[in-house]
């Protein structure tokens, strides 16, 4: 399993409306993508969400970025943002879940 982590600061307050969009428009596509596992974005500041995305490799992760993310990110995020995403990616190398 892999994981990107993107760390996306906003020039105001971070709007929710935009990653309900993102959750509405995206899931299916998403969900489409053989290898993809989870998203999750979390708040960690009023100007600031994490993004969390894992699948089972590298690959997928680029793909989804590629194919997905870019194009609507660049479109709905970007104008938004205070800069470039902090983007980083690598295996996971410990978990626990329910």
């Amino acid at each position: 399993m892999h994981a990107v982590i993107n760390t996306l600061r906003f020039k105001d307050s971070v709007d929710l409306a935009v990653f309900m969009r993102a959750e509405h428009e995206l899931a299916d596509q998403m969900r489409a993508l053989e290898g993809f596992q989870s998203f999750r974005v979390v708040q960690v500041a009023d100007d600031q969400v994490v993004m969390v995305i894992f699948a089972d490799t590298a690959e997928v992760l680029d793909r989804m970025a590629t194919e997905l993310g870019n194009a609507w990110m660049g479109a709905h995020v970007a104008p938004l943002l205070d800069g470039p995403p902090d983007r980083r990616l690598g295996p996971v190398i410990a978990s626990v879940s329910v």
